[in-house]
């Protein structure tokens, strides 16, 4: 399994938006779950998707960023033959199993469940060759979860990154984002793509990502900073589980569509073969979608390196239609935060909007100029006046990817 480069330091990120409480929350947990303090602790971020949804388990390419909203774990070795894990924000301990009696199903259910994932990151670095003893875990996270922000990807590989430290394994980058996947997969019964750990794992401050889900080539690409543009996360207060099997069915529709045109990936496909195959009217408009939203991903890329940010807004919004009417992930309250940014335009400030993340729920991101306020008090009075409620939002920015937190920082956390 191949190795990449190794993560950046923490002390490279200083989040000029946001308050770093998951360190402080985290270690706190810790002693006054298990006592005394770890011996590691490490954080992995949330991430946005500003184009590219639902291809990256076609072979696709994605432009993600990771953001300045981090899972933080926090680990020890334990000295009663026991693997225990403490979430701050469940506020739930679980008993895990032991990783070598494993198999790959889940053995934790209803509140307990998070510690499913645990599990198989565990399994993950006993079948890398490494031992892995009896661990104390104490876990608290700023990512939100259910919000379409990659929370349990972000636990993932915080976790991964913790064990990697504790353990002495040399596993980082692709080959531990490929880790986490394969444990996401197996014991949350999520059959993801390798999207939202890749940018937990690989994220570069003042950079998105283009990363082709085929080959995992990487290539950073040039994002605006805050003070030019700003990126809202907005959330539609309706959150699902990509477990609940919606996410499964749109995939098992999108392989179903492959093998329906005659082709192994929907990214092998251009647009006038698809309408030359003459598929099932569901199948082609899932098949339109990714065969659509891949070609928008390199175009959106581009107009990033041209810093044409109007133009990148117009692909992010006309990406939406596409989840909305074709791949038929969308919902009202994500729809009216879209519109309601649209309506604004180009003129008040707004470059695009979209849903980010799987759908189904979750959050809408809001691409507007820095200079221009009061965008995002346009869009919550307008998801008021149809949902008679105000939405949470967040201002967003973009964030290095998954390290090792210095002991002098968390000391003093």
């Amino acid at each position: 399994m191949p190795r990449s480069a190794r993560p950046a330091p923490y002390d490279s990120h200083v989040p000029s938006t946001a308050p770093a409480t998951a360190l402080a929350r985290c270690v706190d947990a810790f002693a006054r779950r298990f006592g005394g303090t770890p011996a590691t602790v490490a954080r992995a971020p949330g991430r946005v998707n500003l184009v590219g949804e639902h291809v990256d388990y076609c072979d696709g390419l994605v432009l993600p960023i990771a953001i300045d909203r981090d899972c933080v774990v926090a680990v020890r070795r334990a000295t009663d033959g026991r693997w225990r894990a403490w979430s701050e924000d469940l506020q739930s301990l679980v008993e895990l199993p032991d990783p070598a009696a494993h198999d790959s199903s889940p053995r934790l259910v209803g509140g307990e469940a998070w510690g499913n994932l645990l599990t198989g990151v565990m399994v993950g670095f006993l079948r890398e060759g490494a031992s892995v003893p009896p661990l104390e875990i104490a876990v608290a996270s700023d990512v939100p979860i259910g919000a379409g922000l990659a929370s349990s990807s972000a636990l993932g590989v915080a976790v991964a990154t913790a064990l990697a430290d504790v353990l002495s394994a040399p596993l980082f980058g692709i080959a531990l984002a490929r880790m986490c996947q394969e444990a996401e997969q197996q014991f949350l019964g999520v059959p993801c793509g390798m999207m939202d750990h890749l940018s937990s794992a690989l994220g570069r401050e003042g950079h998105a990502m283009l990363i082709d889900c085929r080959t995992l080539d990487v290539r950073s690409v040039p994002f605006p900073p805050p003070d030019v543009a700003t990126l809202w996360v907005v959330d539609s207060g309706t959150h699902r589980a990509l477990s609940d099997g919606r996410y499964a069915e749109r995939r098992r529709e999108v392989e179903d569509a492959a093998r329906a045109a005659g082709v192994a990936s929907l990214r092998d496909l251009d647009e006038a073969t698809l309408r030359a195959r003459d598929l099932p009217d569901l199948l082609e408009r899932r098949a339109r979608h990714v065969v659509r939203e891949i070609q928008r991903v390199q175009s959106a890329a581009n107009a990033l390196r041209r810093n044409d940010l109007a133009l990148f807004g117009m692909f992010m919004s006309q990406s939406h239609q596409s989840l909305r009417d074709d791949f038929a992930v969308s919902t009202p309250e994500l729809d009216t935060i879209v519109e309601a940014a649209r309506s604004i335009g180009d003129a008040g400030g707004v470059y695009g909007a979209r849903l980010t993340g799987a759908g189904f729920g979750g959050s809408a991101i809001v691409f507007a100029d820095a200079s221009r306020p009061g965008v995002i008090e346009r869009v919550g009075a307008a998801f008021q006046r149809k949902h008679r409620r105000t939405p949470a939002a967040m201002r967003v920015a973009s964030a290095p990817g998954a390290s090792v937190v210095p002991a002098a920082r968390w000391r003093t956390a």
